[in-house]
């Protein structure tokens, strides 16, 4: 079985205590623990990963940031353990951000690209993403969008999974993975799942023993194994939990398989 963390993040203590200090992420350690006050630098990183059993890491690095050229060179030295996820960070500059996927979307380990509508406060389904959008399905790179209600003391409207379907309509050929759990909506986004062969969801930032009991039997069936992903976020929830509790979730081998890494690789190339 080859286990993959759909989403992790390789951040130096600096950058940690920057995004905590922030006001709309004030609580955000309530939630998750100090832990991420320490960060979790790129070789800590892969460190934690080998701890708990976790073959590849899918690290996320803004679009514009230098930072994603650094990764996509180390991912390549981390012999399979990392792939890369661009993330969508100027949304407001379209022609910039479509402009500099372009550059690297024929990167071998750049495997997904994110969008976060709760930074920007702009919906998902807004015409500022849809020149991003065409380039992922050009390109055949899935599209992870944040849905759901957000940690963040922001509006929560721009995440609601409700926007979805014009997404998946408009570009039918595009692989969607729901990050973040999408609570509460989970049973909107099962039926969404039923009804869109190209949507998936992911439980990033999401402790796996608090999932709907719903979801667990739908990720158990036949209609709804393979379409649920798993991810940490760590540092933001570490690792060791997200990856203990996923593992205890009351799944058959093949559904725990998929789960944890099979439909990942499927949806990944990896």
């Amino acid at each position: 079985m080859t286990v993959v963390d759909l989403w992790v993040n390789a951040l130096s203590p600096q950058v940690a205590a920057a995004f905590t200090s922030q006001e709309e992420n004030a609580g955000i350690e309530d939630l998750f623990g100090t832990e991420l006050a320490a960060g979790s630098p790129l070789a800590d990183l892969l460190e934690t990963m080998t701890t708990c059993g976790v073959d590849v890491g899918v690290v996320a690095s803004g679009l514009s940031d230098p930072r994603t050229g650094r990764l996509l060179e180390a991912a390549p030295k981390s012999d399979g353990r990392l792939a890369v996820a661009a993330v969508v960070d100027h949304p407001t500059k379209p022609a910039d951000q479509v402009r500099r996927l372009r550059d690297i979307a024929g990167e071998a380990d750049l495997r997904l690209v994110r969008v976060t509508p709760l930074v920007d406060q702009i919906p998902l389904n807004h015409r500022l993403y849809y020149p991003l959008y065409a380039t992922c399905a050009e390109f055949g790179l899935p599209v992870s969008v944040n849905v759901g209600i957000p940690g963040p003391r922001v509006r929560s409207a721009c995440q609601h999974p409700e926007l979805l379907e014009d997404v998946l309509i408009d570009f039918p050929e595009l692989v969607v993975i729901g990050a973040h759990m999408g609570h509460p909506y989970e049973a909107l986004l099962m039926q969404y799942m039923l009804k869109w062969p190209n949507l998936y969801l992911s439980n990033s930032a999401y402790l796996a023993k608090y999932m709907d009991p719903a979801l667990v039997t739908f990720m158990g069936s036949s209609r709804g194994r393979g379409r649920v992903l798993f991810a940490s976020d760590h540092p933001f929830l570490p690792l060791p939990r997200a990856i203990a509790a996923a593992r205890e979730l009351p799944l058959d081998a093949e559904s725990l398989e998929l789960y944890l890494g099979g439909t990942a690789c499927k949806l990944l190339g990896i």
